[in-house]
């Protein structure tokens, strides 16, 4: 690996910020809503703010959606944390290959070089293409 010491404490240290800020959002979006504090976690009611049902609806999918990102924004940092643990940080996940720093200065959480991401992206592009 490339990476010194330092440079994988830094990445560490980002990682574990990057992961507060977006559980501490996860957490303000469920537990919140409006100034109001909640100590069940659920959605706001959005039918409460307006009396237009599609708007209530659209608002709601908004919240849902920006939950299931966060989530799954939350899984990818976990993920990199325990490669970190394991030892396996900085090695793309598909060919084996160290992660360029640059990359993983860009990203911390990469999984992946540029050059296999790449190719998952298209491969991904060309399966939803094919389903739709």
């Amino acid at each position: 690996m490339t990476l010194t010491a330092q440079e994988l404490e830094a990445l560490h240290a980002r990682l574990r910020t990057l992961r507060s800020e977006v559980g501490g959002a996860v957490s303000d979006r469920l537990h919140r809503h409006g100034l109001d504090q909640h100590e069940d976690a659920a959605l706001p009611n959005r039918r409460l703010d307006t009396d237009d049902d599609a708007a209530a609806e659209s608002a709601t999918s908004l919240d849902i959606a920006h939950v299931a990102r966060d989530a799954e924004e939350l899984a990818t940092l976990d993920a990199a944390l325990a490669r970190m643990a394991a030892g396996d940080y900085g090695y793309c996940q598909d060919c084996g290959d160290d992660i360029a720093p640059q990359r993983l200065t860009a990203n911390p959480a990469a999984s992946r070089c540029t050059e296999c991401q790449e190719r998952n992206e298209r491969a991904t592009l060309v399966a939803r293409r094919t389903r739709a």
